[in-house]
């Protein structure tokens, strides 16, 4: 630990260091190096295990006397076999996982199932003369069974048949049985070792002595035998067998996948960890045996007996207990050896490839290498190490400075004490900037060594305060003051840059660009300003003290939240645009590392000897990682649908769910059975007809909708391992939200068609309404019309025939003028003509004419005595009309007649009326010039009121005059609905 006054100077003086690289080697993790977790009933594990099987799928699988249970990693469940003819299957005895993804489960009173991957639950036959139940299952290539339940049986083409039995085969004690890569079935129990004759149909027996049988990584099968030691039967293959580690749970010990061997028997504690002894060089013979040193030991687990141990797919090692469930992980980052927290010691390298530790409680150096533990090297007590220039090791103690480079090394005495005579010192830090060493101590505060002397602080241009430093070139340095102030020291010379986003600074790099981290994050220093970096997670970019690039470019980030990789490409990407988010990979405490990165001390905490190899100091410890040979989980997460979860009910995740009426707010629960590290698991999803894109849930296991309407729906669902590595296919489910009253298809028709209908009334009343008014309108003018008549009959027509009588009295007085009097007669017989014609007149104002509107026309082309041709026309049966409708279309008409036959200019004229079922229409057509364009566009001739006359009558009485005209044919047409132009009979009904 850090002494109070020491942490006191720590805050006043600088820290300084080099980087340099080398080469190192590498070595197998430990029992240090793995990551123990414990579940109990306490966390959902089912008590009593006593057998487990991963199957191909990824779930681990449970055997116990209360049923059958699986984990995806994070959460046990009961999986509920059915019941068969009364028989119990709860009380299971075994668990095996074949290579095609079923279960066989065999249990304790009787009976044997296969579980298919499908879910299908099929039940063998019980094998015929099975004692003490079934001790053992082999898959065959074939996919029959092998099974030891006192005898050796044999299942195929669906019957049984005993291949052995005897005294020999009777014990159950110690049997297991395995099938090689080649093929052969091999079994063991107390009296020996027997491999299958396939072409005799028996078991030979090869060497006496009991022992479980256990595959190595390299494909060499082994007998545990007593006493701790392993025999060898024979060389199968170069790799174990597929699915062999994980089809099962193992009897005494297993291999793991580094060649270590885990066992329960010959240890002393509940679990050993033993690593076998290399047998002589070359190929050995069957019963060579090898001994097993112990590697660690587990003395606490969550139950006091370990009852099975089994390696799954991802690795991990698990152990059963009658109590629990123990998982082994095995680190990414692995232990140093070095003991206690990485506060205590200082790290450098030398440029010879050596890794140098530097303990500042005990003053001893170590020598870390990846193969073997520390090594401690005996000399001077020893306070800390730096890098120097041109990977050179800078080596402190209380009383000088070492300088260790290319094989000279040269010693550099610090400062006599106030008497002159050599004095101890508390170093507490050093930094070579090509022109002075620099280094601080407690006793003489910073100093620097320059021309073979040392020099006070107060000898160079320096910020009054430092905080912290950083390499640059030759006679530079970067200096943070610790007040949001960065400094650019060259040679005397200060430039300063303000840094207060970045909080209490931790470091400063210069990896091609000047790299400043500090509390609040972490930002690059390019064109005179600092930009900072972002990140998904703010937390990877701050407090990082330690960065390295490894020799493939990549750079290695030691901060707060662990150690984070950036690729160099997104290295490169991130200096060029520091904007862009950065991109990376956590390595963090489910990978092994302990705690944080070290800021206390403000030394390097991160170094690498040879570019692959990297040393961390964490609050935890120092740990270490070969950076090209990181263990990478191979095993692809395969997202499994669990449930769809309404307000009213929980359905399984059939291939096509429907969900009832009103069900548009539901969940949906899934996994991915993954059991290294299950919480780093990532899942997206998309519900097609509601999501455009996949959604990122993270590491939720979740998601829910609401308001989703009634339709068919697809949910998708895909996964991703903590390395990033996707799952190989998508899970689907198919989704129905059946639709309530309001929302189904019959209800959406009837709306519709009621909608309709609606508009449809609406409609006819609008037009009887606006029929009402125009029949109110026309009823006005013919009470006008009535109204005219009868003044006309009893003011003008009686006041002109009163003037005729005065008249007629004159003609009678008038003589011997004859030439006058004829001249007056024919005023006389004129004025009574006008008379006449007035009476017909105002006899059609009150009661209209009796001729048919066609009559009329024609009449009124013979008056008209027109040169060109006219051709009058009617189409279909004419029909009683309104009587001021029949005037003023008389009139619209006569109008258009005339135009036509005075204005044309045209050859032949035509008049159509047709009294049509919807429509009367009245249209004149002529082949003479035509309207001129501006003319028919301003709607007549200035000072004309021919044609706008003809528009408003036709308005008056609710019809469209409509006028089109080019060179050759011009067309007036007259339209009026049917309910205006025809009378109606006392039914209501047009005639």
């Amino acid at each position: 630990m850090i002494r109070s006054a020491r942490a006191f100077v720590l805050v006043l003086l600088a820290t300084f260091w080099g980087a340099s690289a080398s080469a190192a080697a590498a070595r197998g993790p430990d029992l240090a190096d793995y990551s123990r977790t414990q579940w109990t009933a306490a966390e959902g594990a089912p008590p009593g295990v006593v057998s487990m099987a991963q199957t191909a799928d990824g779930w681990l699988w449970f055997g116990t006397a209360d049923g059958l249970y699986r984990f995806d990693g994070l959460q046990f469940s009961r999986y509920r076999l059915p019941p068969r003819l009364g028989l119990n299957r709860d009380r299971i005895n075994m668990v095996r996982a074949a290579p095609n993804g079923d279960l066989y489960i065999t249990y304790y009173a009787e009976g044997f199932s296969v579980l298919h991957a499908d879910g299908r639950l099929e039940a063998l036959p019980p094998a015929p003369a099975a004692r003490n139940g079934i001790g053992a299952v082999i898959v065959d290539g074939d996919n029959s069974l092998w099974i030891f339940a006192g005898n050796i049986q044999h299942f195929k083409d669906g019957r049984w048949t005993v291949v052995e039995e005897g005294p020999e085969w009777a014990s159950p004690i110690g049997f297991s049985m395995v099938i090689d890569q080649r093929g052969d079935l091999w079994a063991a129990n107390d009296h020996g070792v027997w491999r299958l004759d396939r072409q005799a149909g028996h078991f030979i027996k090869l060497m006496d002595g009991s022992g479980p049988l256990l595959f190595s990584p390299d494909g060499r099968l082994w007998q545990k035998r007593d006493g701790g030691a392993l025999r060898l039967l024979a060389q199968s293959g170069t790799l174990w067998p597929d699915a062999y580690a994980h089809s099962g749970n193992r009897w005494g010990a297993i291999f793991d996948s580094d060649g270590a061997v885990w066992q329960t028997m010959d240890c002393a504690a509940l679990v050993c960890r033993m690593q076998p002894s290399a047998p002589p060089p070359g190929p050995q013979p069957a019963g060579t045996e090898v001994s097993l040193a112990t590697l660690g030991e587990v003395r606490q687990l969550s139950g006091q007996e370990a009852r099975g141990i089994l390696q799954d797919r991802e690795g991990n090692i698990w152990v059963s207990t009658e109590n629990g469930i123990d998982r082994f992980r095995r680190n990414r980052l692995l232990s140093s050896g070095l003991v206690g927290t990485g506060i205590r010691y200082s790290l450098s390298t030398d440029g010879a490839g050596n890794m140098w530790a530097a303990d500042m409680d005990s003053n001893t150096l170590w020598r870390l290498t990846a193969d073997r533990p520390p090594e401690a090297v005996a000399r001077t007590p020893v306070t800390l190490v730096a890098n120097g220039r041109q990977g050179a090791l800078l080596i402190g103690d209380k009383r000088n400075i070492e300088r260790v480079a290319q094989g000279r090394k040269e010693v550099i005495p610090l400062p006599p004490g106030p008497d002159g005579k050599p004095r101890d010192h508390h170093m507490i830090g050093i930094l070579d900037d090509g022109k002075v060493l620099w280094t601080a101590t407690m006793e003489t505060g910073l100093i620097g060594w320059r021309e073979g002397k040392w020099l006070p602080a107060t000898a160079f241009t320096l910020p009054a305060k430092i905080f912290q430093s950083g390499p640059a070139g030759v006679g530079q340095l970067w200096l943070a003051t610790g007040d949001g102030t960065l400094v650019f020291y060259d040679d005397g010379k200060l430039t300063t840059t303000d840094i207060h986003q970045l909080g209490m600074v931790t470091s400063v790099f210069l990896s091609g660009e000047p790299i400043v981290s500090g509390a609040d994050g972490t930002g690059v220093f390019k064109d005179g300003k600092l930009t900072m970096w972002r990140a998904a997670d703010p937390e990877v970019l701050r407090n990082v003290s330690g960065l390295v690039a490894t020799r493939d470019g990549d750079r290695w980030l030691n901060g707060a939240a662990g150690l984070v990789h950036v690729r160099a490409a997104d290295w490169a990407r991130s200096i060029a645009d520091p904007a862009q988010p950065l991109r990376y990979e956590l390595f963090g405490a489910l990978d092994g590392y302990p705690g944080r990165a070290v800021i206390e001390t403000r030394w390097p905490s991160a170094m690498s000897p040879d570019g692959r190899h990297l040393w961390l100091l964490a609050t935890g410890g120092v740990v270490y990682v070969d950076t090209a040979g990181l263990p990478r989980n191979r095993a692809v997460a395969q997202p499994v649908i669990q449930r769809v979860s309404t307000d009213q009910n929980v359905y399984p995740p059939d291939r096509a769910l429907r969900l009832p009426p009103g069900s548009g707010h539901f969940r949906i629960d899934f996994t991915a059975p993954l059991l290294r590290a299950p919480e780093s698991v990532r899942f997206e999803y998309r519900l097609d007809g509601v999501d455009t894109n996949w959604q990122n849930a993270g590491s939720r296991r979740s998601t829910s909708y609401t308001n989703v309407g009634a339709g068919d729906y697809v949910f998708r669902l895909r996964a991703f391992n903590e390395d990033g590595t996707p799952s190989e296919n998508e899970t689907s489910l198919r989704v129905t939200v059946e639709p309530t009253t309001e929302q189904s298809l019959w209800f959406r028709v009837s709306c519709v068609l009621a909608l309709v209908f609606l508009v449809f009334a609406l409609y006819h009343y609008r037009i009887r309404q606006l029929s009402w008014r125009m029949a109110e309108r026309l009823q006005v003018r013919v009470a006008e019309r009535e109204r005219i008549a009868i003044e006309l009959h009893d003011t003008v027509l009686q006041s002109m025939r009163g003037v005729i009588l005065h008249a007629e009295n004159a003609v009678e007085r008038i003589e011997g003028q004859a030439e006058t009097r004829d001249k007056l007669v024919r005023v006389i017989e004129h004025a009574n003509n006008a008379i006449i014609e007035g009476r017909e007149r105002v006899q059609s104002l009150r009661h209209g004419s009796d001729d048919e509107l066609i009559d009329l026309f024609d009449a009124l082309v013979e008056r008209e005595g027109a040169a060109v041709p006219v051709r009058v026309e009617q189409q279909s049966v004419s029909r009683a009309l309104h009587l001021v409708v029949k005037d003023e279309l008389y009139v619209v008409g006569r109008e258009a007649l005339r135009n036509a036959i005075r204005h044309a200019g045209a050859t032949q004229v035509t008049l159509t009326l047709a009294y049509a079922a919807k429509e009367l229409v009245l249209e004149v057509r002529d082949d003479g010039v035509g309207i001129p364009a501006d003319v028919l566009a301003s709607g007549g001739r200035p000072g004309h009121l021919g044609m706008d006359a003809m528009r408003r009558r036709a308005e008056q009485i609710g019809g469209k005059c409509s006028m089109a005209s080019r060179p050759g044919e011009t067309v007036v047409r007259v339209s009026i609905p049917a309910r205006l132009a025809y009378l109606s009979d006392t039914q209501g009904r047009t005639v």
